[in-house]
C-alpha cells in the first residue's frame, strides 16, 4: 500500500513542487495565521435618549468592535435599574483590506428611581464600556391627563438660563398612540422669526401611563431665534385615523386582517379621522448684549485650530505657504460661523480662500466646524511677524463674553534660491483644504473612542504577502517554460509616435509668448518662456526663470526683470515689450532650425486599400 502512494502522476505532482512553491506555500500558511489571530477589542456604550419619565424604559446598546470574549457582566445595573429585557447581534465584514468584526447587545431598562443615575462601566470580556449618565424625572401635568386617550402630543423645550437671539433651543416633540391608530402625519409646530432644524433621526420606543401602553416616536430639533422678545411656538399637529368600534383586542383574527388589508387606503376601513395639537410654548429671547464687539456666536464652546502649530513652515522668499484655520463651535451651525479676516503681516502677500462649511448632529446638539485657508507669500528675507488671531464668542453657559485666540508666530523667512522660483502654474492655484486630520471632527457619539490602528496594519501586511507569494509563484512556474532564444540581429523596432501626440516646436510657441508680451501679462509671459525652454532643450530643461535667464546670455537680463515682478513684493506694473524685442531673434533663430525626421520602420503588412 506504501508503494501505491507513489503512483507515477503521484510522482508527477511531487517534481512540480520546486523549493520556490514549498516556499510559497509556507508563507501562505504563516498569513493565515496571521489573518486568524484575534485582534484588539475594544467595547462601548449608548443610550437611545439621555432623558426618560419615571416608568419609561431606556435601551443601552453595548457594542464590541474586534475579538472579546464572553457577554457582558450586567450585574452593577441591578442596583438602579431593572432588566427588562436583552438581545444580541453579531456582524463580521471585510473591506478594502479592512476586517471588521462586531458584536452588538442591546440591554432594555427600566428605571428604579427619578434623578440622575449612573450606568457604570461594564465589563466585556478584557476590556470596559465608560460610565454614562441617565436623568430620570416625575412624569409631568401634561403627559399624565393626556394618557387615557388613545393618541397624544407632548412638546418639551429645554431652555435654562438665558437666550439670546440666534442661540441654539432643543425641542422635543413626543407622540404617544396605542395599537389602535391606523395612519396618520405628524407635523412640527410652524414658526415665525426662527429657524428649526431635526437633528438625528426619529427615536421609537415603548412607555407606560396610568397603566397604559403606549408606542412613542420622537423627534429632537433645534431652534435658533432671529429676533429678540417674546418666542411663541405654536402647536404642533397630528392628523391621521384610528380605528372605531371596537377595542383592538377584542377583534377576531379575520376583522384584523381586513383592518390591515384598507389600513391606509381612501376607503379607510372602518377608522374615523382625529386630529391633535400640542400645548404651545414662549420664551423669553434676550438681544445681542450692548458691550459685546465682534461677530456673534452664541455658543456653549468655541475653539481655534492652527496647522502650523501640528506642522511649523519653512519660509523662502517668493514661495507660496498654505494655513488652515478651524473654527470648532458646539451650539451653532457651520453656516453661523462667519469668515475669518486675519491682518496681513508687512511685506508679505496673503490670499483667503473662501471657508469649507460642516454641521454635525449629536447627542441633541449641533456642531458647527468651518475650515479657511490661507495662502503667505512673503516678500523678503528676515523676520516676519504673523499677528495674532482672536474670535470673540459668547458663553451660552457662563453668560459672558469669551476670546478664542491663537498666538502671533514669529517666523525666519530665508532668502529664495537665486533665480529659482515656483512654477507658474502654482501662482494663481487654489490652495486646497487638508483633510480633518486636526481632529475637527465632532464625535458622532459620547463615549466613543478611537478605534485600534494596528490591527489594521495587520491586515495591510497580510495583503501585502499574500501578493508577493502569488507573484512569486507564477514567476516560478513561468521560468520552467522553455523562453524562445533572441537573435542579436532581431531588434524591435520603437513604435512610431502619433502626430497628435507630438509636443509642440518653438515656432509654434513663439506666437504664445508675443502676445502674452504684447498684453503686459507677466505670468503668460513666465509660461510661455518655460514652455520654449522645455521645447528647445528637453533632455536638460532649465526648471526656473533665473536657469533661463543664464543661457540666454545678453537676452537674459529681461528675462530676471520679468522674474523680479512675479515674486518680489512691491514691484510695479511691467511691460513686455523689452522682453519680446530681447528674446525674439534668438528664439526665432532656434525655430529655424532644420528638425531631424524621425527614423520610423515602415508597417511589417502595409494596410491595402
Amino acid at each position: 500500500m506504501v508503494n501505491n502512494m507513489h503512483s507515477p502522476y503521484a510522482n508527477r505532482l511531487e517534481g512540480r513542487l520546486y523549493p520556490g512553491h514549498r516556499f510559497g506555500m509556507c508563507c501562505l500558511a504563516m498569513i493565515a495565521l496571521l489573518l486568524v489571530q484575534p485582534a484588539l477589542a475594544e467595547v462601548r456604550a449608548h443610550l437611545d435618549r439621555s432623558k426618560v419619565f419615571i416608568g419609561d424604559p431606556v435601551t443601552l446598546v453595548i457594542e464590541s468592535t474586534g475579538s472579546s470574549s464572553g457577554d457582558p457582566d450586567l450585574s452593577p445595573l441591578n442596583k438602579d435599574f431593572r432588566v427588562l429585557g436583552t438581545g444580541t447581534s453579531s456582524q463580521f465584514s471585510f473591506s478594502n483590506g479592512r476586517s471588521s468584526n462586531r458584536t452588538t447587545w442591546t440591554v432594555q431598562l427600566g428605571p428604579l428611581q427619578t434623578g440622575t443615575l449612573r450606568i457604570p462601566p461594564i465589563q466585556v470580556g478584557n476590556e470596559k464600556t465608560r460610565a454614562l449618565e441617565l436623568e430620570v424625572t416625575d412624569v409631568p401635568d401634561q403627559a399624565a391627563t393626556g394618557s387615557s386617550e388613545h393618541l397624544f402630543l407632548e412638546a418639551q423645550l429645554e431652555a435654562g438660563g438665558n437666550i439670546y437671539v440666534q442661540q441654539q433651543i432643543s425641542y422635543t416633540l413626543r407622540f404617544f398612540h396605542d395599537d389602535s391608530l391606523l395612519s396618520g402625519e405628524l407635523s412640527p409646530p410652524p414658526l415665525r422669526d426662527a429657524l428649526m432644524r431635526q437633528i438625528g433621526d426619529e427615536a421609537r420606543y415603548t412607555v407606560t401611563r396610568n397603566n397604559r401602553r403606549y408606542q412613542v416616536v420622537e423627534r429632537r430639533y433645534v431652534i435658533s431665534p432671529e429676533k429678540s422678545g417674546e418666542l411663541r411656538i405654536p402647536p404642533a399637529s397630528f392628523s391621521g385615523r384610528v380605528s372605531a368600534g371596537q377595542p383592538p383586542r377584542a377583534q377576531s383574527r379575520r376583522d384584523r386582517l381586513m383592518q390591515d388589508f384598507f389600513r391606509g387606503s381612501p376607503f379607510g376601513g372602518n377608522g374615523k379621522s382625529v386630529r391633535v395639537f400640542s400645548k404651545p410654548v414662549t420664551v423669553d429671547v434676550k438681544p445681542r448684549p450692548a458691550g459685546f464687539s465682534g461677530a456673534w456666536l452664541p455658543a456653549e464652546d468655541l475653539q481655534l485650530h492652527d496647522s502650523w502649530t501640528d506642522d511649523p513652515p519653512e519660509l523662502r522668499a517668493g514661495e507660496p505657504v498654505s494655513r488652515t484655520l478651524s473654527v470648532r463651535a458646539t451650539g451653532l451651525a457651520g453656516e453661523q460661523i462667519p469668515s475669518l479676516k486675519l491682518d496681513q503681516p508687512p511685506g508679505t502677500r496673503m490670499y483667503p480662500d473662501s471657508p469649507a462649511i460642516e454641521t454635525r448632529t449629536a447627542n441633541g446638539k449641533v456642531y458647527g466646524l468651518s475650515r479657511q485657508t490661507f495662502t503667505y507669500i512673503p516678500g523678503r528675507a528676515g523676520a516676519l511677524t504673523v499677528p495674532t488671531v482672536e474670535v470673540p464668542w459668547w458663553n451660552t453657559g457662563d453668560d459672558t463674553q469669551a476670546f478664542a485666540r491663537l498666538p502671533e508666530w514669529v517666523l525666519n523667512v530665508a532668502p529664495g534660491a537665486a533665480g529659482t522660483a515656483p512654477s507658474p502654474q502654482s501662482q494663481n492655484r487654489q490652495t486646497s483644504t487638508p483633510s480633518v486630520s486636526d481632529g475637527a471632527e465632532v464625535r458622532a457619539r459620547e463615549g466613543e473612542r478611537t478605534s485600534a490602528s494596528w490591527p489594521n496594519s495587520w491586515a495591510w501586511l497580510a495583503i501585502a504577502l499574500v501578493v508577493s507569494v502569488i507573484l512569486t509563484i507564477v514567476f516560478l512556474a513561468f521560468r520552467r517554460r522553455t523562453v524562445p532564444v533572441r537573435r542579436p540581429d532581431s531588434a524591435v523596432p520603437e513604435k512610431p509616435v502619433a502626430a497628435d501626440q507630438r509636443a509642440p516646436d518653438v515656432g509654434e510657441l513663439l506666437p504664445t509668448l508675443q502676445q502674452a508680451c504684447e498684453s503686459d501679462d507677466a505670468t503668460g509671459a513666465a509660461q510661455a518662456l518655460l514652455a520654449l525652454a522645455q521645447a528647445h532643450w528637453p533632455e536638460d530643461p532649465p526648471r526656473s526663470l533665473g536657469q533661463l535667464a543664464a543661457r540666454l546670455g545678453d537676452a537674459g537680463d529681461q528675462v530676471r526683470t520679468l522674474d523680479r515682478v512675479l515674486y518680489a513684493a512691491d514691484s510695479g506694473v511691467w511691460h513686455g515689450a523689452g522682453l519680446w524685442a530681447a528674446v525674439k531673434d534668438a528664439w526665432r533663430g532656434r525655430a529655424e532650425r532644420p528638425k531631424p525626421t524621425p527614423d520610423v520602420l515602415q508597417p511589417l503588412y502595409p494596410q491595402q486599400d
